[in-house]
């Protein structure tokens, strides 16, 4: 979900935007910031499907604390993280 006033991530909502723009040069400029953003930080659902599968382990370790998306067993998924600029 995007801030209110702040930079708009280069997924989902950005993208849809710049399609319906119709406007050549945004959709391309939003690409290159989809392109730089992957670069830097990876599979990103990748990293939510580990991360929800470590709330999993961890809600189950003590009890659970209420259903949710947690309550459906998460598939396991290569961890992910950030890319460093070297």
């Amino acid at each position: 979900m995007a801030q209110k006033g702040g930079p708009v991530p280069p997924y989902g909502e950005a993208i849809q935007q710049a399609v319906a723009t119709g406007d050549l040069a945004r959709m391309k400029a939003v690409a290159r910031d989809a392109e730089q953003h992957i670069a830097q930080w990876g599979n990103i659902p990748a990293a939510l499907e580990a991360l929800k599968l470590e709330i999993a382990k961890l809600e189950a370790r003590s009890g659970g604390s209420g259903g949710g998306a947690a309550a459906a067993k998460p598939k396991a998924a290569a961890k992910s993280r950030p890319k460093t600029k070297s």
